[in-house]
């Protein structure tokens, strides 16, 4: 696997030259291994969804989603293309920039903590010695995306301490277990 990979750099090195091969090689092989984790990853969570809606169905003697595919098994794939081209409607008074930009702000943290788990030995994005720090350092941060959620009509209430104190106290308790697991 490592000569198949420093094959694949000389080449970039060769078609781009000293200067710009290893940066370009850099990240294209970056670029695919994060994609290499970040599409299971939304596989997974789609289809898990689907067998929610399932059982679901069943418990309220339904048949639940069946439309698309073999006894429903597209429905994901329908789903993310109804969600792709659904009409984004921004509240009046509020920010458009921050309407958008705060799902972003609350998924990105989740998915960059993805980056130091390990899959296997010297199967990891980023290998770094503070790995559990940088877990609950990097998932602390998805509740600024609750924060600036720009759903309300004024600043005031925007920022105010309301809309997070409910969650303020999850991840100090989740601190407090991971440093007793970890010990």
């Amino acid at each position: 696997m490592t000569q198949l990979l420093d094959i694949w750099a000389n080449l970039w090195t060769a078609w781009l030259g000293p200067q710009w091969g290893p940066v370009a090689w850099t990240l294209i092989k970056n670029t695919v291994f994060i994609l290499c984790i970040v599409l299971p990853l939304f596989g997974a969570v789609a289809y898990l969804t689907l067998w929610e809606r399932k059982l679901i169905g069943w418990m309220q003697i339904r048949l639940g989603p069946n439309r698309v595919g073999p006894i429903g098994l597209l429905q994901p794939i329908a789903d993310a293309v109804k969600l792709m081209f659904k009409e984004l409607i921004v509240p009046a008074g509020a920010s458009k920039f921050l309407f958008v930009f705060a799902p972003m702000l609350t998924l990105m943290p989740a998915l960059a903590a993805w980056a130091v788990i390990p899959f296997g030995p010297e199967v990891v994005l980023a290998d770094i010695n503070a790995g559990l720090l940088y877990v609950m350092a990097i998932t602390s941060m998805g509740v600024y995306g609750v924060i600036s959620r720009a759903g309300h009509r004024t600043r005031s209430t925007r920022f105010s301490g309301r809309c997070v104190r409910p969650r303020r106290s999850f991840p100090t308790k989740s601190r407090w277990v991971l440093r007793w697991c970890a010990c």
